[in-house]
């Protein structure tokens, strides 16, 4: 029999004990399609064969209701069959949409703040995390019938871009795995592959580079070749970015292409940070 596309429901999936072959005990596991007057078929369409008619277990006859769950209850057209959307009996209603992943950038004007704001849709079922934007992130928090919130909940993370490197990582880290186990997100963290310096931007005197033109060491005289900062009172030293650690002065060469616009330290040799209590994890010393 013939049937026009706008009169199928195709491609839906059983995994047992909601349809049956006609005349045969064993439930129905597999790919069926459905018609706009309840009658159900084997197979993912009408093109694929053979197909054999189905029908909703215990209860042979075009009545649909033992098959389906209660209706969504802001539409009475959709349904949910094991976690899977259909239509019936209307196929000009559509089933909810599920969320479509949107990988943010953060802005300038959130590198200028330090931190942005990200989104998530969770699949409570198979643990699976989709990074979503806004608009979709206040859909499923407003229970928007457009969107499958029957399957997905949603959250959010505030997540820093600068600052002390290491700190941001671990702070990101934390807020990550502080959601998972509030909100109970099954391996929510697992979708961040332990990234969680990304977006992350050093400041305007960090991460410099030498090629050893123009900088040498300060302690031992020879040119350096490698990654420096430039620290606001005491000038180049080495490594991308000031850390507690001692770690050595450098000092502009006279030959070299870039110009210190600091004035000279009267200090020599390797600084180390003079011990301090820091009360504040989220920002770099």
């Amino acid at each position: 029999m013939y049937y026009p596309s706008s009169q199928i429901v195709t491609g839906s999936y059983t995994n047992g004990g909601e349809l049956t072959l006609e005349g045969s005990p064993t439930n129905y596991t597999g790919y069926y399609y459905q018609t706009s007057n309840g009658r159900y078929f084997s197979n993912k369409n009408p093109n694929d064969k053979p197909t054999n008619e189905l029908f909703p277990v215990n209860k042979r006859s075009n009545s649909t209701s033992s098959m389906f769950e209660q209706p969504i209850t802001r539409n009475n057209n959709y349904y949910l069959i094991k976690g899977i959307y259909s239509v019936l009996p209307y196929p000009e209603n559509y089933a909810p949409s599920p969320p479509k992943q949107i990988i943010p950038l953060p802005t300038e004007e959130d590198y200028q703040l330090g931190e942005f704001k990200r989104y998530f849709a969770y699949k409570f079922s198979s643990y699976e995390t989709i990074e979503i934007d806004q608009t979709q992130y206040k859909q499923f928090q407003s229970k928007d019938p457009s969107v499958q919130t029957d399957l997905f909940t949603s959250t959010k993370l505030t997540w820093l871009l600068k600052g002390n490197r290491e700190n941001v990582n671990k702070t990101n880290s934390n807020l990550v795995k502080i959601n998972e186990k509030n909100n109970n997100l099954p391996y929510f963290s697992k979708y961040f592959q332990n990234r969680y310096d990304r977006y992350y931007q050093y400041g305007d005197n960090e991460n410099l580079y030498s090629d050893g033109k123009g900088l040498k060491n300060k302690k031992t005289g020879r040119p350096y070749i490698g990654y420096y900062h430039i620290h606001p009172t005491k000038g180049p030293m080495v490594g991308r970015q000031h850390i507690m650690e001692a770690h050595d002065y450098l000092e502009f060469t006279s030959t070299g292409s870039i110009l210190n616009p600091l004035p000279p330290t009267i200090q020599s040799g390797s600084y180390e940070e003079p011990s301090k209590t820091i009360t504040n994890t989220f920002g770099g010393y």
